[in-house]
């Protein structure tokens, strides 16, 4: 008896799990955008944008779909665009992707989520993660293979500008004087 209510309070926190990815992604995807320009070293800290902006929102509601049952990969159902940038390298993608990894499996503690949850997030980011690893070192090299997981939206390579704005280094004045 005590097995069977486990497995009906195991199933509800699942179905709650996933009506909140599917409904309210946006949640999730404010607290990741947060976490990536609040770390110090992230692209998006120095002012550029996030390459996964785009599809973060799309990928927690497919995400959501995952836990509620449905068999696919997220990732290949996701409609997105995602922004890959050859200036760019892999490192940053890994640290955009661990936030939000972070962000889900934080959302599924706090929402009463167990292993089983946690096992499908880690296995839809490791999925999303290796796809877009390979995308950029395809996009570098034609010769590299493909994803294994293929990517559901549109893959656009972002060129990035350097500032056109000139940094003065304080002690290289113009010969004036401050005056303070």
């Amino acid at each position: 008896m005590r097995k069977a209510l486990d497995m009906s309070e195991r199933g509800r926190k699942a179905a709650v799990l996933a009506r909140f990815f599917r409904q309210q992604p946006d949640r999730v995807s404010a607290l990741w955008r947060r976490m990536v320009l609040a770390a110090p070293d992230s692209d998006a800290s120095q002012g550029a944008p996030t390459q996964l902006d785009n599809l973060v929102e799309p990928f927690i509601r497919e995400l959501g779909r995952t836990l509620a049952g449905e068999e696919s990969s997220p990732w290949s159902r996701t409609r997105a665009v995602l922004r890959l940038s050859a200036h760019r390298s892999a490192r940053s993608l890994y640290d955009e992707f661990a936030a939000l990894r972070r962000c889900l499996v934080d959302a599924s503690e706090v929402l009463g989520g167990g292993d089983w949850e946690r096992e499908r997030i880690n296995r839809a980011v490791d999925e999303a993660v290796d796809s877009a690893v390979a995308l950029l070192q395809r996009m570098k090299d034609p010769r590299a293979d493909g994803p294994r997981v293929p990517f559901g939206g549109l893959v656009v390579e972002y060129f990035e500008r350097p500032s056109r704005t000139r940094r003065v280094s304080p002690d290289t004045g113009d010969g004036r004087t401050a005056m303070h």
